[in-house]
């Protein structure tokens, strides 16, 4: 790549890293003060363009500036989103292109994925049932509230039925998806399947660094108090997820082929499938040929 290009690329990096910071700024506000908002789609919608450095950067400095902005106090806050964005990023980018390249076999990958939505799912209305329904209500955020015993304190654990209801309707789209994949094209199935395992990537991302990062480093904190802070906070990161997902698979299709003869905006996925059809488009050739000479 030259030394111009290079330049383009940055200058489209940083664009898209101020629109991923705004996108975070578009937010609606849940319950437990966490916030369901439009930073990861545009992560998302980079890394697949892009690729997956690329759109960890994307997705690293444009929530980062926002958390910098709003969260000067709470370092944890930041190191956490300037870590686990880029890595989410870099999921999305790098699978999506190497599903292409080795020319997977998507409907069973996406099947794969609905199967652990499904335990996802699962695991999560069990947990939710174990609670006490005692002051279940919309002003309480859906709740049911598990008591915990943990190091000597007794805690609320606090598990919302948002997590269940849009894991199930991650796990039905999938399997959606998987079933009617011949309606997709085969980069919006790769798409779908990166986008489902980054996604699910960031929540348990989102739940384990909370957890960690505030026992350790957030003063007057504990491993006890961060495990239910960590787990009010899961709801945002579903339905955050959940839009995320929606929007880069509906929109993902029409901006690609918009650009895809922009040089900056170039990969050899594209070439991967044209080589594909074309090897299985000489083999039916051949096949038929055959045919032809036995009669």
């Amino acid at each position: 790549m030259k030394n111009n290009d290079i330049l383009k690329r940055v200058i489209i990096v940083a664009m898209l890293s101020a629109l991923c910071c705004v996108g975070t700024f578009i937010q609606i506000r849940m319950p437990a003060g966490d916030f369901v908002h439009l930073g990861n789609f545009v992560m998302i919608i980079s890394a697949l363009l892009l690729g997956g450095i690329e759109g960890g950067l994307v997705g690293s400095l444009g929530m980062g500036l926002y958390d910098i902005i709003f969260y000067t106090t709470k370092p944890s806050t930041i190191i956490r989103t300037i870590v686990l964005k880029f890595l989410i990023g870099f999921i999305v980018g790098s699978l999506f292109r190497l599903i292409l390249k080795k020319n997977s076999n998507t409907k069973r990958l996406l099947f794969i994925s609905s199967i652990v939505m499904l335990v996802f799912f699962v695991f999560s209305l069990v947990v939710f049932l174990l609670g006490d329904f005692t002051n279940f209500n919309f002003d309480s955020g859906l709740n049911s509230v598990i008591k915990l015993n943990l190091f000597g304190q007794v805690k609320e654990l606090k598990i919302s039925l948002y997590i269940p209801i849009f894991s199930f309707i991650f796990f039905l789209g999938t399997l959606l998806a998987a079933i009617f994949s011949f309606k997709l094209s085969k980069r919006s199935q790769a798409a779908l399947f990166s986008v489902t395992v980054a996604i699910f990537a960031n929540i348990l991302g989102e739940f384990f660094l909370r957890w960690l990062l505030e026992g350790f480093m957030v003063q007057d904190s504990n491993f006890t108090v961060s495990l239910v802070t960590a787990t009010s906070k899961i709801p945002g990161s579903v339905i955050t997820g959940f839009i995320s997902v929606f929007l880069a698979v509906l929109i993902y299709e029409p901006i690609y082929r918009a650009l895809k003869h922009t040089l900056l905006f170039k990969d050899n996925t594209e070439f991967s499938i044209d080589l594909s059809k074309t090897e299985n488009d000489n083999v039916d050739t051949n096949t038929q040929t055959e045919l032809h000479l036995e009669k």
